[in-house]
């Protein structure tokens, strides 16, 4: 059976390899499919305000759908994988980082365990989370608050994001050119 999952991917900071956070998070995704999870739709590129507010850089996120037949604690451990092979560290609590990944939603379900959460815990506190979801799926219905997008969006609308204009992975490639 084909599971079906949503993940959230932000980076702010350089990896100790020197790219920057869209490279990070491009190589990030696409590492995805070694473990055979695959991306079926993925949201436009977002740049937003870290929180809590700090004076750490602005964050480049992301959301997308994928499909696998793994189940969700074997995509946790793939993600924590693919982290710390792209320089992941952490020491304390949001504290900047070269890759993120989170699950945000697995088959609408809910989980709650020492280890994991789903829905996301802090989901519909994220503008950076929910935007980007808003444009991949905007009937996608929290299943623990049995609210929708719109609903959080309303709630956050104070926070500042923004989309970026153009794909900044087709932009990476054109300037490496």
């Amino acid at each position: 059976m084909k599971n079906k999952f949503i993940i959230a991917v932000g980076s702010n900071i350089e990896s100790p390899d020197g790219f920057n956070p869209i490279e990070n998070c491009n190589k990030a995704i696409n590492e995805l499919s070694k473990f055979n999870i695959k991306i079926i739709q993925k949201s436009s590129w977002y740049l937003s305000e870290p929180i809590p507010k700090s004076s750490q850089p602005k964050y480049y996120n992301s959301v997308f759908l994928c499909n696998s037949n793994h189940n969700v604690n074997k995509v946790l451990e793939i993600i924590q994988i693919i982290e710390q092979k792209y320089g992941r560290v952490r020491v304390f609590k949001n504290m900047p980082r070269c890759i993120d990944l989170d699950i945000i939603s697995f088959n609408r379900n809910i989980k709650k365990t020492l280890l994991l959460t789903i829905p996301h815990p802090r989901m519909h506190l994220r503008k950076f989370v929910l935007l980007p979801l808003f444009e991949i799926d905007s009937h996608w219905l929290h299943p623990l608050f049995k609210k929708n997008i719109q609903f959080f969006l309303e709630k956050v609308k104070c926070q500042k994001i923004i989309k970026l204009k153009i794909d900044w992975f087709i932009q990476l490639k054109l300037l490496r050119n």
